[in-house]
């Protein structure tokens, strides 16, 4: 940890300023500094998709309650017969 005294990210506001204006979209972890520097607003964000499962975790789940349908239909089936 670095003193209290001192920065931890050093900005060269320049350098940030052109990239900015060419259009440069920082990250939300690099808004906040810019924000905290006072070179652009920074909001809070909000992506509900990021905690969504992916392509293959979604297979796994749909295969698992096919599994389970069919254990249950099949224990369904011994039983009424």
């Amino acid at each position: 940890m670095l003193p209290k005294d001192r920065e931890r990210v050093q900005l060269d506001v320049e350098r940030c300023k052109h990239w900015l204006s060419q259009g440069a979209q920082p990250s939300d972890r690099v808004a906040r500094f810019f924000a905290q520097a006072g070179l652009m607003q920074w909001e809070h964000g909000n992506n509900p998709d990021k905690a969504k499962p992916k392509a293959k975790a979604q297979e796994r789940i749909k295969a698992e309650a096919q599994k389970a349908a069919e254990i249950a239909a099949a224990a369904a089936a011994e039983n009424a017969g």
